[in-house]
């Protein structure tokens, strides 16, 4: 039993754009995963851009399951 995913271009163009929310607005790039982790990237981002940005892109690195929907 094999264990590949089939990952069309679509997947391929929304992971890009969550990656650009990620470097450009860190709350709507997690925007999906829950109230919690929204409000925690939008704390993060107020601290400063930079921590915002690297929570929300650990977020949606963690996210092993994305193509899997």
């Amino acid at each position: 039993m094999s264990n590949r995913v089939n990952v069309t271009g679509g997947d391929i163009l929304g992971l890009i754009v969550r990656y650009l929310l990620c470097l450009i607005c860190p709350p709507l790039a997690v925007l999906d995963k829950g109230c919690g982790v929204v409000i925690l990237t939008a704390v993060f981002t107020l601290f400063g851009w930079l921590p915002g940005t690297i929570y929300a892109l650990l977020i949606c690195i963690k996210d092993k399951n994305y193509y899997r929907k």
